[in-house]
């Protein structure tokens, strides 16, 4: 057993933080080493962030009565310190001086209820805030834009001349029990148009322009290939490839063609070549790297890569010669895997489609046989998939219509067709067998791992399911998708499918990247990876990158180093995955309030999407959520049954639960927390007519 080994053991038996001294002498008898040696081996334990050392106290990071993590603040009153084992409830008075996006040393005052107080922030990830200037009486004051920042701000002008209303930037220089900052650039006024967007892009640290060395990289790329560029590669250009993707898509990087085989189909999916034009360690791989993902806003798309790339040489535009990675499958009736291979190839895409004109039902001409014979394969894989367990959840996405100045006409849920699932059915068979070559080929990539759902969190949704009328059987602990799949199958084409899908959604664990090959849970599949969009994922790159090197280069000899740096990759695209969709949530909910906020006084429909103690969640088909508040049920005084999740009337037994259809009127829309406010719209009881004797026989009784 190593020195480190020896005292991190030493360390876990402690049960109680200890002082620095009194551990070094308690090692240096157990252990036999000196102090020189103890010290340098707990120096390895900090950067490992194995143990925190504070004010000569050393605190062992186990996840039960520490751990080091993200604080990420809720809002004033409470947040979370979360990583990847725990996530920790903190309420405000035990934030100390952390801020949000912060890394934090956080004791665990109960593993069991999972709550805790912040005992110091280790690193600050927050150099600069976003504010806007508000005056009141002749005061001029900063409030943060993001208003998960309680504390209170002072600022130096630093020669600006600031008006109220003004959105502006200041670098944090110091943090006691304010925040001080120095005004660095002000934006613009905070109701100019894409105002909205452009703070939420910089409270999540999104970069909109490219550097100046990926500005000057991207200058170099062609804007069309060399023809010496495509020897040594297979040489597709004679098939008739089609690309299909949404009307509005400028990046296309996949494209299919399919002929039939003697025991199935041969399905070839071509990948944009985006690891030719972007080699590892270049500018423009560092950019997306850091980047690590395009991102979709309501109104704008912050792409990974330059222009140049995304929706020039590297888009499968009809028409035009294109460097691609292909993978070839053979798939058999069943909608069995049959054989694969990858390889490097050229291609030239015959017809760019929509998945709205496959979806039309109209003649296609010359490509429809090939069309009605991928739809036929498609049907093939989707069913061996549900027969494995794979779930398909229902598409909660929004769909916004826009002006030119980011203004939101109308809203509705986003509909998928069979050209969507198809598409969607060889995007995933491709990613698979491409997981399947690279385990089997030692080839260090990021795999797209969806872990079992904790035990909890099926309880959790067995209850709830149960309340809605489905019993879900089977052991919670080891759940199989099938189980799921099945509950989804009962729900089926029933009111209460949207918030049962929305449900099971929050229950899973939550997909990532790694290293290691854990499976994915919601595919059912046991080897998964992202290959088939390098032009928008950096997963997808650098798995292009290292089938490039290991699988046609054979180039082994940096493995270790490339290892090394695979782990890394992951956790910071995992990292970046997060906080990129929290900043697109953001978005759509800042755009969802302002489509409301001139509607007052209009009634709905929808459904009950969640219940808590302070109110009834409410969801309109057109994917709007709002508050029903507590004070707001004016009728009755309602109780909140948290095990039976309703609200139940204390005096007319009147129940809200979760699915439940309801009629609501917009009350107010709060845009500064970008709230939607509903209250319930009883339906009116008619009193039945009484009739003329009846009448006469009330009115004589009172005259006597």
């Amino acid at each position: 057993m190593t020195h480190y080994d020896k005292i991190r053991e030493g360390l876990i038996k402690v049960k109680e933080p200890r002082t620095l001294e009194v551990l070094i002498e308690s090692f240096k008898t157990m252990f036999n080493l000196s102090e020189k040696e103890i010290n340098k081996e707990l120096e390895a334990m900090i950067e490992a962030q194995e143990i925190v050392l504070d004010e000569g106290i050393v605190f062992v990071i186990d996840n039960i009565h520490y751990a080091i993590g993200t604080f990420k603040a809720v809002r004033d009153t409470f947040g979370f310190v979360e990583n990847e084992a725990v996530s920790i409830y903190v309420g405000s008075a035990d934030f100390k001086d952390a801020l949000d996006s912060d890394t934090v040393l956080v004791e665990i005052k109960s593993a069991e209820k999972q709550y805790g107080i912040i005992r110091k922030t280790l690193q600050r990830n927050r150099t600069v805030l976003l504010g806007t200037m508000k005056q009141k009486g002749k005061r001029i004051f900063f409030v943060p834009y993001d208003n998960k920042i309680s504390k209170l701000v002072d600022y130096d002008a630093n020669g600006h001349n600031l008006e109220a209303d003004q959105r502006v930037i200041g670098d944090i220089t110091a943090i006691d029990d304010r925040i001080h900052v120095k005004i660095t650039s002000v934006l613009g006024q905070a109701d100019e148009p894409g105002m909205d967007v452009r703070s939420v892009l910089f409270v999540y640290g999104i970069d909109v322009p490219f550097d100046d060395e990926v500005i000057e990289a991207a200058k170099a790329v062609p804007e069309s290939i060399d023809q010496n560029e495509t020897k040594g590669r297979m040489d597709h250009r004679d098939q008739f490839v089609i690309t299909i993707d949404g009307e509005d898509a400028k990046d296309l990087d996949d494209a299919i063609y399919m002929e039939t085989l003697a025991n199935g189909y041969r399905l070839y999916v071509h990948i944009a070549d985006v690891a030719h034009y972007v080699p590892e360690g270049s500018a423009i791989a560092t950019s997306a790297y850091n980047r690590s993902s395009s991102v979709y806003m309501v109104d704008r798309v912050v792409p990974m890569l330059p222009k140049v790339l995304s929706n020039g040489i590297c888009s499968l535009h009809p028409n035009v010669d294109r460097l691609t990675m292909t993978t070839q499958i053979d798939i058999g009736f069943n909608g069995e895997i049959l054989d694969y291979n990858i390889y490097e190839s050229v291609i030239h895409s015959k017809r760019r489609m929509s998945y709205q004109e496959v979806n039309s039902g109209q003649d296609l001409g010359s490509v429809q046989p090939m069309i009605d014979l991928m739809m036929e394969c498609a049907r093939r894989l989707k069913y061996k998939r549900e027969q494995a367990g794979s779930i398909g959840f229902d598409s909660d996405e929004s769909k916004f219509v826009i002006d030119n100045d980011g203004k939101v006409l109308d809203i509705y849920r986003r509909q998928t067709g069979e050209a969507e699932e198809m598409i969607e059915m060889f995007m995933v068979t491709a990613n698979e067998v491409v997981a399947q070559q690279a385990r089997y080929a030692f080839i260090p990539i990021l795999y797209r791992v969806h872990e079992h759902p904790s035990k909890e969190k099926m309880q959790d949704l067995s209850h709830t399911l149960r309340i809605l009328g489905y019993v879900m059987k089977g052991n919670l602990e080891e759940i199989h998708p099938k189980t799921l799949q099945k509950a989804l199958e009962y729900f089926e084409g029933k009111p209460e499918m949207p918030v049962v899908s929305k449900l099971m959604l929050r229950s899973m664990s939550k997909a990532k990247y790694s290293e290691e090959p854990l499976g994915h849970f919601g595919l059912a599949l046991e080897d998964y990876t992202h290959f088939t969009s390098p032009i928008r994922r950096y997963p997808d790159l650098l798995l292009h990158q290292r089938l490039k090197k290991y699988l046609v280069h054979q180039d082994r000899r940096h493995e270790a180093k490339d290892e090394q740096f695979t782990i890394e990759a992951g956790k910071h695209a995992s990292s970046k995955e997060r906080s990129i969709l929290e900043a697109e949530r953001q978005v759509e909910k800042i755009k969802k309030a302002q489509f409301m906020e001139d509607k007052v006084g209009e009634v709905y429909m929808g459904y009950i999407s969640g219940v808590s103690n302070f109110g009834i969640f409410v969801e309109l088909p057109n994917t709007v959520e709002g508050l029903v508040h507590v004070r707001n049920l004016k009728d009755d005084f309602y109780q909140y049954d948290a095990t039976a999740q309703k609200m139940i009337g204390e005096r007319t037994k009147k129940t809200y639960a979760i699915g439940q259809k309801v009629k609501v009127k917009l009350m107010n829309v709060d845009m500064l927390e970008h709230v939607v406010n509903f209250e319930f719209i009883e339906p009116r009881v008619r009193k039945g007519r009484r009739k003329p004797n009846e009448r006469r026989r009330k009115k004589s009784k009172s005259i006597s």
